[in-house]
């Protein structure tokens, strides 16, 4: 990961003396105070951050220029993917590297003769002599290369690593029109030809059904193409560091997701069947949301003492924003059960299904306007009027004619859901 340095190591001024100097992110927001953090690193430390320094590196300023399978300087790399629900790391390791070498000619079929050499074309970049001043071309690439993006040395001072940098004129690849889609065998490509950019929402139940189940954003990356014939299950394997301009906005990670023979086959068998899947997907979204706008409804009257709907303002309804991320929070946890048993039971009872997951979503939502009702900002003297208002208008609107919800009653007729919130 420390390329040659045909003009010396003069270049090399920038001092790095410990591991998360030289990483991709910093340890804290006050540099000036909690920077250079890690001062008992050992070489492992230094080695991975190396590896995500070169690897995976945005745009920070002049001469430090970002990866090449990246959209912009102020973007990811994310990693998406299927790794087999058993077996660990190294089974998920495996059936990457696997697919890798099964897939290796179709994408070299799908980006010649613009991309990549098969043949002769270079595979690990830190092998080549680099002085800053110039880039290799894509058409220089092997397909499967392995980047980097700086110039680093790392040496020993006085028993101890550490690291030096130097800055360079020009990227080491010269990729800018490729918007970082690469055939990287990890990330997803938008289909007008851009690499994912991860933003703070993460690997949210919503934005997986944009990137994974909608098919009209989002292809699949070629590490989601499986076997589908089999009976095993699959683990979605979802990383990824949000990144903007001059900040990050968090690493993001998921492996809670588990896809059984049906969910794979439906995901990955295109046609009628993702269709199917996804018209489910957005059909719990669309109820999410009903439910979502119920609760908000409802905390911001009784944060207004007992307004009407039309003169609720900005302060009122701020007040229910921490109560919507936790009732997010459970919506997100329960999503893919979810889908998964009303695919399973899409041929035998779909309104059982639903009427399960709504239930959920209610008694979670009915919970939380409790709680809220009894904490918001409330003038003592209206708060008996808010109460009564706020649990009148939640259940208004999820049992209105509009509402998704109207035209299977028994979610409430069956669930004593009101009769809960009247107790309250």
């Amino acid at each position: 990961m420390q390329c040659p340095a045909p003009e010396g190591l003069s270049a090399y001024k920038k001092p790095r003396t410990t591991p998360d100097d030289l990483d991709l992110l910093a340890t804290a927001k006050n540099h000036d105070v909690k920077s250079s953090m890690a001062s008992q690193g050992e070489a492992d430390d230094w080695l991975f951050a190396l590896i995500n320094l070169q690897t995976m590196s945005g745009y920070l300023g002049a001469g430090n220029h970002r990866i090449a399978r990246m959209n912009g300087g102020y973007s990811s790399r994310p990693c998406l993917g299927l790794a087999p629900a058993e077996g660990g790391l190294g089974a998920h390791w495996r059936h990457d590297v696997r697919r890798m070498i099964e897939l290796r000619d179709r994408l070299v079929a799908a980006y010649r003769p613009h991309y990549f050499d098969p043949d002769s074309g270079l595979a690990l970049l830190w092998l080549e002599p680099w002085d800053g001043t110039d880039s290799i071309r894509l058409n220089e690439l092997d397909p499967y290369f392995i980047e980097i993006c700086r110039r680093v040395r790392l040496g020993f001072q006085k028993g101890r690593v550490v690291g030096r940098t130097a800055t360079s004129k020009k990227p080491r690849i010269a990729a800018a029109e490729a918007k970082g889609n690469l055939g990287d065998h990890w990330t997803p490509v938008s289909v007008d030809g851009k690499a994912l950019s991860l933003s703070s929402a993460g690997f949210r139940y919503d934005r997986l059904h944009r990137l994974i189940l909608d098919g009209k954003l989002f292809d699949l990356p070629p590490a989601m193409t499986v076997d589908v014939s089999s009976d095993e299950a699959w683990r979605l394997v979802a990383r990824g560091v949000a990144a903007g301009q001059g900040k990050t906005e968090g690493y993001h990670e998921r492996t809670d997701i588990i896809f059984g023979r049906r969910m794979t086959r439906s995901l990955l068998g295109g046609g009628e069947e993702r269709s199917a899947l996804a018209r489910m997907s957005r059909a719990q979204i669309e109820e999410i949301n009903e439910v979502t706008r119920a609760l908000g409804l409802a905390i911001a009257i009784a944060a207004s003492g007992g307004k009407e709907a039309a003169l609720l303002n900005r302060f009122d309804r701020e007040q229910a924003y921490p109560f919507l991320r936790r009732l997010d929070s459970v919506a997100d946890g329960h999503f893919f059960g979810a889908l998964q048993e009303r695919l399973d039971a899409a041929e035998r009872d779909l309104s059982a299904a639903r009427r399960s997951f709504a239930r959920l979503l209610i008694r979670s939502a009915s919970a939380l306007l409790r709680e809220a009702i009894e904490t918001v900002p409330c003038t003592r003297i209206h708060r008996f009027r808010a109460q009564a208002r706020a649990a009148s208008a939640f259940w208004w609107r999820l049992r209105r004619p509009e509402s998704v919800f109207s035209d299977q009653e028994d979610i409430f007729e069956t669930s004593n859901l009101e009769e809960n919130a009247s107790a309250s």
